[in-house]
């Protein structure tokens, strides 16, 4: 392809050098068939016509070495065109969807992967959060379980109070009961015929209220010493101040019942 132009440019030199001997040949025929007066002579027509084809000849030798000069750019060109042919561009858009498909399949890799990692991580997060609600519901159960030991506690807490001060209730009537017990027992003991006799006279009225009155408070003492449970766990709750007040009575009976031995 490229040898084409410089053939041309080879025969446009040689025929503009034929062309300029031809007209040299005719000029000399025309000089030499006739000079015509007033024209100027054939040396200087030889001159103009030499110059003519001097400058042609010159035009196409710069035609032919730009010819020359622009002989690679033909092969670039070619080499542009075979680039740009359809083989080319068919090949490379079979490269570029070759490629497309490539990366289609490595994001479809990467969605699917994504996908499973978020598959498992949402299984993760399931299982951690029913152990999560398994420890939650045994932390309520065991919290439930402290508070209904620790009421229990303090009702047997409670109960064990109670039974301590209904003991020590029951253990101050025992004591009392013990003391009147003694002192009747004294006083019996103590107790001649002529008092004995004193109390039965049908005149002796003053005595015998006086010994019924003092059978009276013995009985009220023994009354008040007889334990009771009701009692027990009223005195328990009560204030720690009435229990002096209550204990008081049995106290004072028990001075009065002492009473008529200490007359006698």
């Amino acid at each position: 392809m490229s040898q084409q132009p410089l053939r041309a440019a080879s025969r446009l030199v040689t025929g503009v050098k034929v062309s300029a001997a031809a007209v040299l040949l005719a000029a000399c025929s025309a000089a030499v068939a006739q000079t015509p007066q007033g024209t100027p002579s054939m040396e200087a027509r030889l001159r103009t016509q030499l110059r003519a084809t001097t400058e042609q000849l010159q035009q196409a030798q710069n035609e032919l070495a730009a010819l020359k000069a622009g002989g690679a750019t033909p092969a670039g060109a070619a080499g542009k065109a075979s680039k740009d042919s359809p083989e080319a561009l068919r090949k490379a858009l079979d490269d570029a969807q070759q490629q497309l498909a490539a990366e289609r399949q490595a994001r479809e890799r990467l969605s699917q992967d994504a996908r499973a990692s978020a598959s498992e991580v949402k299984t993760v997060a399931d299982k951690a959060n029913a152990q999560i609600a398994q420890y939650r519901n045994a932390y309520d159960e065991l919290l439930k379980l402290a508070r209904q030991a620790d009421a229990q506690r303090k009702q047997l807490a409670q109960e064990t109070e109670v039974q301590r001060a209904a003991l020590k209730l029951a253990s101050e009537k025992n004591d009392r009961l013990y003391a009147v017990g003694q002192e009747i027992l004294t006083a019996y003991e103590t107790m001649d015929v002529a008092t004995v006799v004193a109390a039965r006279q049908p005149f002796a009225t003053q005595a015998r209220v006086k010994y019924e009155q003092i059978a009276q408070q013995y009985g009220d003492t023994l009354y008040e010493g007889k334990f009771d449970e009701q009692q027990a766990i009223a005195a328990a709750s009560a204030k720690p101040g009435d229990a002096p007040a209550a204990s008081a009575a049995p106290a004072e009976a028990s001075a009065e019942a002492s009473a008529p031995t200490a007359t006698k």
